[in-house]
């Protein structure tokens, strides 16, 4: 339940931050800051589950270095397409979540974090739209094929209209040119 309340806090007024392993970090730190005395903090131990085992936790910070690089060469995926942002948003949920930062409490540090960057790229996602079930198994393939994990994004992904009466002003403009 707090962790549930610390993230509707989010929904409202996101933290800060650059798209990288410490905007991770402070995410993580503030939904589980009542919880776990190491929130916020990069595991230093190896963990796996169901005979997965995620990345070594020597690499995680030269790992996430990499992989966050590329976010911001891709611009944090701003000026896609729905199509091409749950593509790529996919990509870098699962591998974030093969670096697996943290000894617990990865999972919804990851989907804020995602959702923190569909915002600022003008989307909107809806997890409360998709089963805890349905989560598992798509971020379980992912370590294989992202497609699942894509099509899921893709089905709780709405743009964000910035100014929607100067969308509506707009289109009705373009109506009466045409007519």
């Amino acid at each position: 339940m707090i962790t549930t309340a610390k993230i509707a806090e989010l929904e409202i007024k996101p933290i800060p931050g650059n798209f990288d392993l410490d905007h991770l970090k402070k995410i993580h730190k503030h939904i589980f800051e009542d919880i776990y005395e190491f929130a916020g903090q990069i595991r230093q131990e190896n963990i796996a589950k169901d005979f997965f085992s995620f990345g070594d936790a020597r690499f995680i910070e030269s790992g996430a270095k990499e992989l966050f690089g590329q976010l911001k060469q891709e611009n944090y995926l701003k000026v896609m397409s729905a199509e091409k942002f749950s593509e790529r948003a996919a990509h870098y949920l699962a591998e974030i979540n093969v670096l697996h930062p943290f000894r617990e409490g990865n999972g919804r540090s990851q989907r804020e974090f995602t959702r923190t960057l569909a915002k600022n790229a003008d989307y909107k996602i809806e997890w409360n739209r998709v089963s805890k079930r349905e989560m598992m198994d798509a971020m379980i393939k992912s370590h294989v094929n992202t497609k699942e994990l894509e099509n899921l994004i893709k089905s709780v992904i709405t743009p964000i209209q910035k100014n929607p009466e100067k969308t509506l002003i707009r289109n009705q403009n373009k109506s009466l040119e045409r007519g």
